[in-house]
């Protein structure tokens, strides 16, 4: 079924507990992710150095206490997204230098790795929700989909390459897609 990503905001997350990961967790739920995906790339002192910079780059999802998912992003500012679009950014080793800080602007939402089938795909309703404040509202998704099943999730939630031919996937956000302009009578 397609669905624009922010419009999952409006689903229910009743099965799953969504909450962003102590930095305790990070070695579990690096080894899930491996599990899930297996070109995982990023070591675990890069994704610690992620989530020490911007403690709400990565997300746990738990059903009943047992950690069920993962969403893990890297939260761009200006510089972070030039790189990306340049294809110069080091997606394993991102450097500190193209990373929101708490509370500064995100220019850009790379989604690095996520974990989410059968029940923990309802942790993507709350992530949804969360990334439609401040200070995430109007800064759009990119991600190259890992796998045929990673690349069909990502076309149904509104993702399209960046270019024909690009594995570099964007979702333009709900609102900062132009609106049609007024017909003159």
């Amino acid at each position: 079924m397609k669905r624009e990503f922010d419009t999952l905001c409006h689903l229910p997350t009743r099965r799953v507990e969504v909450e962003a990961a102590p930095l305790a967790e990070i070695p579990d739920l690096l080894q899930r992710a491996a599990v899930e995906i297996p070109s995982l790339a990023a070591s675990q002192d890069a994704v610690l150095r992620v989530q020490e910079r911007n403690p709400e780059s990565i997300w746990a999802f738990r059903r009943g206490g047992s950690m069920v998912g993962i969403y893990a992003m890297l939260l761009l500012n200006a510089t972070g997204l030039e790189q990306l679009l340049a294809g110069t950014l080091a997606f394993a080793d991102p450097p500190s230098d193209c990373l929101s800080e708490p509370r500064e602007a995100v220019a850009a939402i790379y989604k690095w790795a996520v974990v989410a089938r059968g029940l923990a795909a309802e942790g993507l309703h709350a992530m949804s929700r969360h990334l439609q404040g401040e200070p995430y509202a109007t800064a759009n998704l990119y991600a190259r989909a890992v796998g045929p099943a990673a690349q069909r999730l990502d076309f149904n939630l509104g993702f399209r390459p960046i270019r024909p031919g690009s594995d570099m996937l964007i979702y333009i956000r709900m609102r900062n897609r132009a609106l049609p302009s007024p017909i003159a009578a």
